[in-house]
């Protein structure tokens, strides 16, 4: 797969829809709350349907529900990768914590 000069994108005319890309977004959401997607890859994919459907926006093949349901799916996939982002951080938190109680309790024994 090769990729396209930056000169090749404004020539070529987005055949993605708002619909398809507000799909995409809400299958990466779900995948990110079910903990089967990488929440980088998430946020990778994320910034890619964002360009695209700025591209579509600006060629003029927006509607105003469109852009309406699209922010919503990005709002949401957003939120999906903060919070499961938040708990892998309280969990290695938590890990963090009963080793160094771990490692006092055995320090007093001593």
């Amino acid at each position: 797969m090769s990729k396209k000069s930056a000169g090749d994108d404004s020539n070529d005319a987005s055949e993605s829809t708002e619909a398809t890309l507000t799909a995409l977004t809400t299958n990466i959401s779900e995948f990110v709350l079910n903990g089967t997607l990488d929440t980088r890859f998430a946020a990778k994919l994320v910034k890619r349907l964002k360009k695209e459907a700025e591209a579509i926006s600006e060629n003029g093949n927006s509607t105003k529900l469109g852009q309406k349901d699209l922010k919503k799916a990005f709002d949401t996939v957003d939120s999906a990768v903060r919070d499961h982002d938040a708990r892998l951080l309280v969990a290695a938190n938590a890990a963090l914590r009963a080793t160094d109680e771990g490692g006092k309790a055995a320090k007093s024994h001593q």
